[in-house]
């Protein structure tokens, strides 16, 4: 059995010691790194949502877990949590030397509930055909607690040092820690990380998260936020936001629209024909090539 642990740090933690910790554990616990008020606001919007939602009805996806998506047309407090400086700390870390940008790759809430059984343990990453170990990072995570999580109600189950594993490699139950963690906090991992949701042994006590997963900006997003968002929902939203999204042009000339435009501007008024194109080059380049800060292998 491992005796490893998820290490836990304070959300002052520098970037530099973060890297450390990702790069050898692949996984690290940010506590208290947002307040109270702000989770209960959006456990307040999102109760009418939660509680018309039905069980799942699967293996993988829980019999006794709720899953609620699209959760920006529902509450502009879920904004706080996925563009959190910490997250985007983290992620700059793990993806920022792969792309010129990145993007979000899917965020919902995950509720387990009393009596649900341990979820199948997986990687991430498992949705893009690139094999392990590898030196690129591909996906990124960040779960947020908005309860406690603890042994007993159903705290993700991680495997620490996983994401160095090959794909010969099994992983075992007896292999995993608990990503125990308060109320607030977050758990961030990587794609190569092996984890599952816990065991809820308790009799009327909920497991309740919030997922951010962010990509390489040069893949196909698991969620499809363009079908999920209205372009007003999007020109509402802080541009940092929007660009995560997808409303973004990963350069050089990766999902351009009209005349070359940036999907940003065209959402935001631009009239078709009012320009002969742009060169959408990468920084620090002039030709049709990924900026020299993006590692190529």
């Amino acid at each position: 059995m491992t005796t490893k642990f998820v290490e836990t740090v304070d959300p002052d933690i520098s970037s530099e010691e973060m890297d450390v910790i990702l790069k050898r554990d692949g996984c690290l616990i940010v506590r208290d790194a947002i307040d109270h008020a702000s989770i209960d606001g959006l456990l307040a919007d999102l109760a009418p949502y939660m509680e018309r939602k039905p069980l799942g009805n699967g293996d993988f996806l829980g019999f006794q877990t709720k899953r609620l998506h699209s959760l920006f047309t529902k509450t502009e407090r879920v904004h706080d949590f996925v563009i959190h400086d910490k997250v985007m700390e983290m992620v700059d870390l793990a993806l920022g030397p792969w792309c010129d940008s990145y993007q979000l790759n899917s965020n919902s809430i995950t509720a387990i509930g009393p009596d649900e059984t341990p979820q199948q343990l997986h990687r991430d990453s498992a949705l893009y055909p690139m094999a392990y170990p590898r030196e690129r990072n591909t996906t990124a995570t960040a779960f947020w607690a908005l309860t406690d999580f603890t042994e007993e109600n159903g705290a993700t189950r991680v495997i620490p040092g996983s994401h160095k594993w090959g794909e010969d490699r099994v992983p075992r139950d007896d292999e995993t820690v608990g990503a125990v963690m308060t109320k607030g906090s977050f758990c961030a991992f990587l794609g190569g990380i092996y984890h599952g949701g816990g065991r809820n042994t308790t009799s009327d006590e909920w497991r309740v998260a919030m997922l951010a997963g962010f990509a390489l900006g040069w893949l196909r997003q698991e969620q499809n936020w363009y079908l999920s968002l209205t372009a007003e929902e999007v020109r509402k939203m802080p541009e940092k936001l929007a660009r995560l999204l997808g409303f973004n042009l990963h350069k050089p000339f990766l999902g351009w629209v009209q005349d070359f435009q940036d999907p940003y501007d065209i959402i935001h008024g631009y009239e078709e024909l009012s320009s002969g194109g742009e060169e959408q080059f990468a920084e620090g380049t002039d030709s049709h090539t990924v900026s020299p800060k993006v590692k190529v292998v």
